[in-house]
């Protein structure tokens, strides 16, 4: 599906779920509304889902696919929430049953390498930097905001290994006067969501999510093909923009 047709989409469901069955094997797919809020509801609708995977996929091959990052196990299921959100549930879940966690997505050079082939440097790193500031207003507590965003910048600067940007939050405040020219201002957490939005075309910012989307949305679904050609059942969570986007295909590939 692309965005102009999610776009047309008036509504759906968040969380957004689904199982898919092939041959003798399932896919349950787990679409959240991002959060790292420990009492929200959606918690409760996954581990139901994760329940019934479980006992569906019995002496089965199975893994299990997070969003973004490498899997860290938590000590406790609130910690992983709060510090992971769905990924960290998922994760945390999978490792009381010994399954395997992956992100099944491209790392961030192959992504920086992809996008360059259409943007400015400084236009696809200030898309990475609002989307970790949209991320760092889902906190609850906020940490500090400067040493949550440097440790991305850091990622980043090391992964595209370009030196013509400056990788500090003083440097993202010139990109972004230089992309708006309008002040920077951390708190309008409005402003990060919709510029770190595929959906909407807006600025160039929200341009290079939507090809930064595509390329994700491709490679997870031919990293979910692999693993089920060889033989695995797959438990996927991930935003459910997502969910809904690649459901089609998904349907028509297995």
């Amino acid at each position: 599906m692309t965005f102009e047709e999610y776009k047309n989409i008036k509504k759906h469901n968040i969380p957004y779920f689904y199982i898919i069955k092939f041959g003798d094997n399932f896919l349950y797919y787990f679409g959240e509304k991002h959060s790292f809020d420990f009492q929200d509801g959606q918690w409760v609708v996954m581990k139901n889902f994760w329940s019934d995977f479980l006992e569906n996929t019995i002496n089965k091959k199975r893994i299990v696919f997070i969003e973004s990052g490498k899997p860290v196990i938590k000590e406790t299921e609130e910690k992983a929430i709060r510090e992971g959100g769905g990924s960290g549930l998922a994760t945390f879940l999978a490792s009381k049953e010994n399954i395997g966690v992956i992100c099944p997505e491209p790392n961030m050079s192959y992504q920086f390498s992809e996008l360059e082939k259409y943007f400015k440097h400084e236009e696809i790193e200030y898309y990475f930097f609002a989307r970790t500031v949209a991320q760092w207003h889902r906190n609850n507590p906020k940490p500090d905001f400067k040493k949550y965003i440097q440790s991305f910048l850091d990622r980043d600067k090391k992964a595209s290994g370009w030196d013509d940007i400056d990788f500090t939050v003083e440097g993202m405040e010139k990109i972004h006067k230089n992309i708006f020219n309008t002040e920077f201002n951390q708190e309008d957490r409005n402003f990060f969501v919709e510029t770190a939005s595929p959906v909407k075309l807006k600025t160039v910012v929200n341009k290079v999510n939507r090809r930064c989307s595509d390329i994700r949305n491709l490679y997870i679904i031919e990293q979910i093909k692999k693993y089920t050609d060889e033989g695995y059942s797959i438990f996927l969570e991930y935003g459910a923009a997502h969910a809904v986007m690649q459901e089609p295909l998904l349907r028509e590939t297995l």
